[in-house]
C-alpha cells in the first residue's frame, strides 16, 4: 500500500481545512446585503433574509425587530466577470473565456476581468509545482477500475472533467513536480472546493462534501497490489472484499496483464515514501465524506488524527468588515490559527515544495478570484415567516454572542470543553515544547490554538454535515434526529448542545429555515 500513501498529503494540501486567499470586498452595516465585485452567485428563488437584493421573499421590516441584527445571505455582484454557479458544467468551466487569461497576466495585463478569469483558470488547473499521485497509476486505475471508483473519479465525489482528453476529475491537474522520476498528477483548488450542490448546481468554492476522501486515498494502491497478490496482507479486508470483481473484470480485459506490469514496473522509480498500515487504513475507510486529516503521512504527518470537514469559500470578509466584528485577523482554518490568506498561500506552496517558485505576486490572481466567490442562493421555496422567526430566534436566545462575524463566522475562537464537542482535534499541528508546530511544518506559535472557531454560515441549505467533524447533519444538530453514537476517533458526535436546549421542535425548525436562507 506504498502507492497509496503517496497521494495521501498530497490531497490534504488542496483540502486543507480552509483554502482561500487576498483582496478583500466590503460589507455594509448589519441588516443590508453586501455588493461584492465579481463571482456570480447564482440564480435565486428562496425566500429569506438577503435584503430584498438576492432574489429572495422580503419582509415588512419592523423598527427594532431582533431579526434584523441577524447575519443576513450576501447579495449576488450586480456585475459579476465569472460564472460560479449553474446547472450546466461547461458555462461554469468558461473554457473559452479562460483560455489565454493567466498567459495575459504572465504579460504584465493588470486588467481585473482578466486577473480574475486567470485566477479562476488557476483554482481548476494550477498544480503550483506540487508533488501529487503518479501518473502511470490514475491513467492505470481509470483505463481498468472505472467501474469502482467511477469515471473521472466519480464515485469517490469528484466531478469529471469534460474538457480533459485523460478522463480526469475537476482538482487533477498535470504538475511539474515528480515521485522520483515518476511524473504525478497534482491536486488542485477543485479537488475540496468544487462540486454538485444537492439541487443538481454546479458551484465554486462549495465544500465537498460528498468527496470520499478516506476511500480515495485509502484504495489508490490497492488494486495493484492485490493484482500481483490477491492475500496481500497489507491491505485491509474491506478493500479485499470490495475490489475482488473489479479486480476479476479487470483481468478479464485484453493487455490488463500487460499493463499492469508496465504500470508496476514504471512505479519503481517513484521509491518509498512510507506506506499506509493496516490501522492507517483502517482510519481513513472509517471517514466520513468531506472529511480528512489534514496532517499525515507521507509527506507531513503530525502524529496525531485530527478530523475536519472540508469548508466553502464563500463569503470571505475584509478587513473593514472584520474590524467591525473584532476579529484579530482571518481566523482561518478550523482552529483559527492562520492569520491571513497571504500566510496559508505561503504555506501552501512551502509544504507542497514550491516556496521558491511562487511569489505573492504570481499567487494574487488566485487569492482575487476566491475573494469574489459568493454562496449561491437556494433554489426551494422558502417560509419567510419562518425564515424571519428563526432570524429573531437567532439574535434573542444569544447566538450572536459566538456568531457575530459578517457572514455568522466567530469573532475569536473557544476552548472545545465550553462547546462541548469532540476535542480531538485541538490537538493539531502536534507542537513541541516551544509552541510551534511539529515537524518544520510552515508557520509560528500562532497556528497552535487549541481551540475552534464557528465558521461562516453562508450557503448552509447546500451542506449536508456540521460541526468541525462533518459528525451531524441539520436535523442532528438541533436533535430532531439521533446523533451518530459510535465514538470513532476524532469523529464523535457530542457538543453543541445549545442548538437543541431550552428550544421548542417549532424554534429549532425555525432557527433551521433561517439557516438555509443565508
Amino acid at each position: 500500500m506504498r502507492l497509496t500513501a503517496i497521494a495521501t498529503s498530497l490531497l490534504a494540501i488542496a483540502c486543507a481545512p480552509e483554502a482561500p486567499p487576498m483582496q478583500l470586498v466590503p460589507m455594509p452595516p448589519r441588516g443590508e446585503p453586501a455588493g461584492p465585485a465579481g463571482g456570480a452567485a447564482g440564480a435565486a428563488s428562496g425566500g429569506g433574509l438577503a435584503g430584498g437584493s438576492a432574489g429572495g421573499a422580503s419582509m415588512p421590516v419592523d423598527a427594532g425587530d431582533p431579526a434584523d441584527r441577524a447575519p443576513r445571505r450576501w447579495a449576488p455582484p450586480s456585475s459579476p466577470v465569472t460564472h460560479d454557479v449553474d446547472g450546466d458544467l461547461l458555462a461554469v468551466l468558461e473554457p473559452q473565456a479562460l483560455q489565454g487569461a493567466c498567459d495575459a497576466v504572465k504579460r504584465g495585463s493588470t486588467d481585473r476581468a482578466t486577473r480574475l478569469r486567470c485566477g479562476k483558470w488557476m483554482f481548476f488547473y494550477e498544480g503550483f509545482g506540487t508533488v501529487g499521485v503518479p501518473v502511470p497509476l490514475i491513467d492505470f486505475l481509470q483505463k481498468y477500475y472505472a467501474g469502482y471508483y467511477g469515471p473521472g473519479f466519480s464515485r469517490m465525489g469528484l466531478v469529471p472533467d469534460p474538457t480533459s482528453t485523460r478522463h480526469l476529475p475537476l482538482g487533477l491537474a498535470p504538475t511539474s513536480g515528480k515521485v522520483g522520476t515518476v511524473s504525478t498528477y497534482a491536486f488542485t483548488c477543485a479537488s475540496c472546493h468544487f462540486g454538485r450542490l444537492p439541487d443538481g448546481r454546479y458551484a465554486v468554492g462549495y465544500g465537498n462534501l460528498s468527496l470520499d476522501y478516506g476511500k480515495l486515498l485509502g484504495s489508490l494502491g490497492a488494486p495493484l497490489s492485490l493484482s500481483v497478490n490477491p492475500n496481500d496482507m497489507n491491505v485491509h479486508p474491506r478493500l479485499k472484499a470490495e475490489l475482488a470483481g473489479p479486480i476479476a473484470a479487470a483481468r478479464m480485459q485484453s493487455g490488463y496483464q500487460v499493463d499492469m506490469g508496465v504500470t508496476g514496473l514504471s512505479l519503481l522509480g517513484a521509491g518509498s515514501m512510507g506506506a499506509l498500515t493496516l490501522q492507517d487504513q483502517e482510519r481513513f475507510l472509517a471517514l466520513r465524506t468531506g472529511t480528512m486529516d489534514f496532517l499525515t503521512k507521507p509527506l507531513v504527518d503530525d502524529g496525531v488524527w485530527t478530523v475536519s470537514r472540508v469548508l466553502p469559500l464563500w463569503n470571505l470578509p475584509d478587513a473593514t468588515q472584520r474590524a467591525a466584528a473584532g476579529m484579530p485577523n482571518e481566523l482561518l482554518s478550523w482552529n483559527g490559527g492562520t492569520r491571513s490568506v497571504e500566510e496559508f498561500l505561503a504555506g501552501f506552496v512551502a509544504f507542497g515544495g514550491s516556496k521558491d517558485t511562487w511569489t505573492q505576486a504570481q499567487l494574487a490572481p488566485l487569492a482575487e478570484y476566491l475573494r469574489t466567490l459568493r454562496a449561491p442562493a437556494p433554489l426551494a421555496p422558502l417560509d419567510a415567516e419562518q425564515v424571519r422567526a428563526g432570524a429573531r430566534l437567532f439574535v434573542t436566545r444569544g447566538c450572536l454572542d459566538c456568531h457575530e462575524g459578517p457572514s455568522g463566522e466567530s469573532a475569536r475562537t473557544y476552548p472545545f470543553e465550553l462547546i462541548g464537542t469532540d476535542p480531538a482535534y485541538a490537538a493539531i499541528y502536534n507542537p513541541g515544547p516551544d509552541g510551534k508546530p511539529c515537524c518544520n511544518f510552515p508557520g509560528d506559535a500562532s497556528m497552535v490554538t487549541r481551540q475552534v472557531k464557528a465558521p461562516r454560515m453562508a450557503g448552509l441549505f447546500s451542506q449536508t454535515r456540521f460541526l468541525h467533524n462533518g459528525s451531524v447533519s441539520l436535523d442532528e444538530l438541533f436533535c430532531l434526529a439521533p446523533r451518530d453514537p459510535s465514538r470513532l476517533e476524532g469523529q464523535r458526535s457530542d457538543g453543541h448542545g445549545v442548538s437543541c436546549e431550552g428550544l421548542t421542535e417549532a424554534e429549532r425548525r425555525a432557527l433551521m429555515a433561517y439557516l438555509r436562507s443565508l
